[in-house]
């Protein structure tokens, strides 16, 4: 049958079951429909958004019939996988794949619908509570597909969602299909574990793991056999790999395979943001149940594929499986470490010496596989390996630019958005993680890339999320110590972006990116103002050299923030000033000698710090009248703040776009202005302002105004200020705290980005999504 023959007998099966109702014993079409020859591309294409809801809601027996037999057939594959059924097999791998997003619009998380529910869950699972519901059966043989003849009793039988998740875990590592052939013995084959390194010691100790729990038995996170892994690295060594580990001959059924079990797991998309629960899907649960078969050999195969891959070695002719296997593996790896509980990093092994999850453990509702060994990687040298892999692949998204003879093209990898999500993963439920980065390699090679995605993205709309996350991943790692230590480490990259040049260290780079994004920064960037000071505050105390653009900028900040546009722009504008005197305290106080520009660029805004310790109320009210004048309304963002722009226009939108929601007028008050004087240390600054600035205009007067900056500079490095400051403050770090909004926003982003990337072939419709707005752009003519 000729190609356009196959998608035009395809065309007429797919019109058949929309239009007629047909038999689930009409062996003669059904068997032909599965024959067809149809690539992934066709399937999408014929079987439209609006004819999967018309088959789902008119034609609801035949939509059952074709999700039965797929999910069959998928399950005969797995117990005898012959390559001769193969594209058949795929054949149900893309049908399910188009149609389980529209069952899912009607399922655990969007619009309740009896028939969906009836032919996902109910059978042989009506009834169930909890746990026994979703088919956990932690503590059994979980290698085999739950597959049971009807005629064995309705307790042996399971939901159709739990059999399509697992038939499809189970096509991952299916011989000749997507991995070599194995023995099925090395499953039970003992692997010699490397001994612990003095450095595993010392990471477990300073995380309170040092010490073992030894059980009789449990769950166990070690992938087996190790052969049908995709590629090495975490959790298995290059001599535990077979001969073709690394082979892309599988890349193309893996792609196919992984989009399946992605359209499984999309339940979040149909929630609205508010009532999303991460524990409600069933058919999230049973992909992360400690029975989900391979999850462990999942877990490993997808985190090394991604982590190995190299964007320099892929020429502008490669073959482009390769990197859509990479960038779907981080889509469903983040989707994956996404749903349920966190994982406990406690080390409980069993008498082998195998790390394990105790059955008790890993009955509970919420369990997550993934999530738990994610938090159990527990060795320096896998730590080492992680950091490395998001390391040169986040590189990829400046030096792609760089690069312009074709013989060394280094391939733009697009999946950026989901590693940072992976590695806030990693920063967030790993404990050993983040200090192994900070004290063991260097994480300034994660920060250039995340300056520069900051930097790039600042002015673009939709790229409003990336600049969150990147200030997520900056504000946790910020509070540590010896993340600012490690930012002193000297600057010397070229980046391909217009950065105003300067010579100093990482934490220059950091602080010159935060001030552009406040100062040429999109207006929906305004709630992230006080995650940025806060981020420049937590390392100020560490902050050995700054360079002089650095200190003209953050000096610049503080103007602009004292300004009476910010500074009456909302009841709590002052606190972004607070953060700013606390940064320059620091330095001051803890950092003094070596950073004369700092001090320098202080001495000659002199005026700008004289000005807000004399406010008056009379003059504060005279400034915000001058400023806002008297109008009833005036723009707020939503924690409150004025917009710095008073223009609007008669819908209420600023002329410049830099707000959208409107509030009351704020007016200074007595308290108010009590209130921010109490709040604002400006003691530190004064008193400095009041030794330095006579010596300063003395330097002048004796060059008659003539005189060389560096001169005044020469003389700042060799003052000292021992006696004549206030007592050192104690130093304040403010640490990110998890919160459930923070998740829920993590959530959303994913989805959001998932939903995005895959467009070629657009998995999900956005008319049915709620989980975020999908807004569609006409074309122009």
């Amino acid at each position: 049958m000729g190609a356009s023959a196959s998608r035009e007998k395809f065309r007429e099966s797919v019109t058949a079951l929309i239009e007629v109702d047909v038999s689930a014993d009409d062996a003669e079409f059904w068997d032909e429909l599965w024959k067809i020859p149809s690539s992934g591309e066709e399937v999408f294409e014929l079987i439209s958004p609006g004819a999967a809801r018309r088959l789902r809601d008119e034609r609801f027996d035949n939509l059952a019939t074709l999700f039965t037999q797929a999910t069959a057939q998928l399950c005969q594959i797995v117990e005898t996988p012959y390559n001769i059924y193969f594209d058949q097999a795929l054949n149900c791998v893309r049908v399910l794949t188009r149609i389980l997003p529209f069952l899912l619009e009607k399922g655990d998380l969007g619009d309740p619908d009896e028939n969906v529910e009836h032919l996902c869950w109910g059978t042989g699972s009506a009834g169930m509570p909890g746990d026994e519901r979703i088919g956990l059966v932690v503590g059994e043989e979980s290698g085999k597909t739950g597959t049971k003849s009807s005629g064995q009793g309705e307790e042996e039988q399971e939901p159709l969602a739990l059999l399509v998740v697992h038939a499809a875990m189970h096509m991952l590592f299916l011989p000749q299909f997507t991995c070599d052939f194995y023995d099925e013995n090395d499953a039970n084959k003992k692997v010699k574990k490397p001994a612990l390194t003095k450095m595993d010691k010392e990471m477990r100790a300073e995380a309170g793991l040092a010490s073992e729990k030894v059980v009789e038995g449990g769950v166990v996170l070690q992938p087996r056999p190790t052969t049908i892994v995709w590629a090495p690295g975490a959790g298995i060594s290059p001599y535990e790999t077979g001969i073709e580990m690394s082979t892309r001959k599988y890349d193309k059924n893996r792609i196919e395979v992984l989009r399946l079990l992605l359209a499984a797991c999309c339940d979040p998309l149909f929630s609205p943001a508010d009532e999303y629960n991460p524990l409600a899907s069933r058919w999230l649960a049973v992909s992360v149940a400690a029975d989900a078969p391979n999850a462990v050999c999942l877990f490993y195969s997808l985190l090394n594929t991604i982590l190995n891959y190299d964007p320099a070695s892929m020429s502008f002719n490669s073959d482009s499986n390769h990197m859509q296997l990479v960038e779907l593996s981080a889509q469903v790896l983040c989707v994956l470490l996404d749903c349920g509980l966190p994982g406990s990093p406690e080390i409980v092994i069993n008498h082998d010496g195998d790390p394990v999850v105790e059955y008790e453990q890993a009955s509970h509702g919420g369990f997550n596989i993934f999530r738990t060994i994610l938090a159990r990687l527990n060795t320096a040298n896998e730590m080492t390996y992680v950091f490395k892999g998001f390391s040169h692949l986040l590189k990829n998204v400046y030096q792609s630019k760089t690069t312009y003879l074709p013989t060394t093209t280094s391939t733009k990898l697009e999946c950026f958005q989901e590693l940072l999500v992976l590695l806030w993963k990693f920063l967030e439920e790993n404990p050993m993680f983040m200090n192994h980065v900070l004290t063991k390699c260097n994480v300034n090679e994660l920060i250039v890339p995340i300056c520069f995605l900051m930097y790039q993205s600042r002015r673009d709309p939709a790229q409003i999320g990336l600049v969150h996350i990147c200030t997520f991943v900056l504000l946790k790692l910020s509070g540590e110590r010896s993340f600012g230590v490690a930012l002193n480490k000297p600057f010397t990259s070229k980046l391909p972006t217009d950065l105003p040049l300067f010579s100093g260290g990482h934490a220059d780079l950091v602080a010159i990116t935060l001030h552009k994004l406040v100062v040429n920064g999109a207006y929906k960037l305004v709630p992230l103002y006080s995650c940025f000071l806060t981020i420049i505050c937590n390392i100020s105390p560490y902050w050995r050299q700054m360079s002089l653009v650095a200190a003209v900028k953050l000096v610049n900040l503080f103007e602009l923030f004292s300004s009476p546009k910010f500074l009456y722009s909302g009841e709590h504008a002052h606190r972004h000033l607070a953060l700013l005197l606390e940064v320059f305290n620091n330095i001051i106080q803890y950092q003094f000698t070596g950073n004369q520009h700092l001090i320098y660029a202080i001495i000659r805004r002199k005026d700008s710090f004289g000005r807000l310790a004399s406010l008056t109320l009379q003059k504060a009210q005279t400034q915000c009248h001058k400023v806002y004048g008297d109008h009833t309304a005036v723009q707020q963002d939503k924690d409150g703040r004025r917009a710095p722009m008073s223009m609007v226009d008669g819908e209420g939108n600023t002329i410049d776009d830099r707000s959208d929601v409107t509030g009351q007028q704020f007016t200074p008050t007595e308290e108010w202005l009590s209130e921010m004087k109490a709040s604002l240390p400006l003691e530190t600054v004064t008193r400095l302002l009041q030794h330095l600035v006579p010596v300063v205009d003395d330097i002048v007067a004796r060059k008659q105004g003539v005189v060389d900056e560096n001169e005044i500079l020469e003389v700042l490095k060799d003052v000292t200020m021992v006696g004549l400051l206030p007592v050192p403050h104690a130093i304040v770090i403010r640490k990110y705290q998890p919160n459930q909004y923070t998740a829920l926003w993590f959530t959303a982003f994913m989805w959001g980005v998932i939903f995005l990337r895959n467009q070629s072939l657009p998995m999900f419709d956005g008319q049915a999504i709620e989980l975020f707005q999908v807004s569609v752009q006409e074309e122009e003519d």
